[in-house]
């Protein structure tokens, strides 16, 4: 069997938008894949044509799917699953284009959020570094025959100077990044990453974040499993997988042990403190309504319109953050070129 690269949200998205489309036709799955496969980039269209020939051979299309695991991950193929066995599946492929395309805008949004802090942070390191390590040196070292001593921030500055000129600090970051791969293989990737995970969950503005993030894309999945007739528990260990939080996703997936011991969802979810008290309220609205596939499709939309809100705020204050900050840097170098100046013309005066 040939396996393909992964195939990423937007083109699964737009994938499953125009097999909806033909599906709801009246087109056959066959058909209507070998019709997005034409109108693809060569690399999807591939993979689209080895599904296409597992269909033709008998295959239904979550079987085909799930042969080829690198293109097409266990959330989608247990989506198109859902579609098959509930008879819906234009509707299912539908309701997949839209949870991917929300999906793949978060993902965007987060990192088109970043890049310009990062670039301007980045760049900004860069020209202090290179204050620091030619223009400090050589700018001081005309004082150094004063009789009087240089200024503190000047020495300060001049320290950090040398200790970046230094090549023994570069040795000592390889001694460093070592012992600490190393220490982490002893102590185990998994569960430094747990740890880690966890921490991030304890940072009040960023906690916001991962959890809307989290728990909108958990929201989403579930509703479309539980629409699709997919188990409760089956639904629930496969919608943990979109949740990029491992330790968030571990407790979910734990708690869920709980739902098939008989336990409501919402009370399975409540033993982690880490979930807000509106997803576990909803969720327990939508169990007692009998309504909890719309009640999750509701709480993901408002989780995800928290999200977009929440990040055009950390956008707006971030970007004048990182500036106002590199400022108060370059500000302090200009102050420590100056500061001997002012003491020379100082001395000069008294004399």
């Amino acid at each position: 069997i040939k396996y393909f690269s992964n195939i990423g949200s937007s083109k699964l998205s737009l994938i499953s938008r125009q097999l909806s489309a033909l599906v709801n036709s009246g087109v056959p799955i066959d058909q209507a894949l070998d019709s997005v496969a034409q109108q693809i980039d060569p690399h999807t269209s591939n993979a689209l044509k080895q599904v296409s020939l597992r269909v033709k051979s008998g295959f239904k299309l979550s079987e085909s799917l799930e042969e080829f695991p690198e293109s097409f991950d266990k959330l989608f193929c247990s989506l198109i699953k859902a579609g098959e066995s509930s008879g819906e599946l234009g509707k299912i492929l539908e309701k997949t284009a839209d949870f991917l395309e929300k999906k793949a805008k978060m993902s965007q949004e987060i990192i088109g959020a970043l890049v310009y802090p990062v670039i301007l942070f980045t760049v900004a390191i860069g020209i202090i570094s290179l204050l620091l390590t030619y223009v400090v040196p050589s700018v001081v070292s005309q004082f150094s025959n004063l009789d009087q001593g240089l200024p503190f921030l000047t020495q300060a500055l001049l320290f950090i100077s040398n200790l970046l000129s230094n090549p023994v600090l570069y040795i000592g970051l390889v001694i460093l990044f070592f012992t600490a791969y190393f220490s982490l293989r002893l102590y185990g990737f998994k569960k430094a990453k747990l740890r880690f995970d966890k921490s991030l969950l304890s940072i009040p503005i960023l906690k916001n974040f991962l959890l809307d993030a989290d728990l909108s894309r958990f929201a989403s999945s579930l509703s479309i499993l539980r629409a699709g007739n997919v188990s409760i528990l089956e639904a629930l260990s496969i919608s943990s997988e979109t949740i990029s939080n491992h330790y968030l996703r571990d407790s979910i997936f734990k708690a869920s042990r709980k739902v098939g011991e008989g336990e409501s969802i919402s009370k399975s979810l409540n033993t982690i403190q880490e979930i807000p008290g509106i997803f576990i309220q909803m969720i327990s609205s939508g169990e007692k309504t009998g309504n909890l596939e719309l009640m999750l499709e509701k709480l993901s939309n408002y989780l995800d319109s928290r999200f977009q809100n929440s990040t055009k705020i950390a956008m707006n204050l971030l970007e004048p953050l990182v500036i106002i900050i590199l400022g108060l840097f370059v500000s302090l170098i200009v102050l420590a070129i100056l500061l001997p100046l002012i003491q020379l013309n100082t001395l000069s005066t008294s004399l």
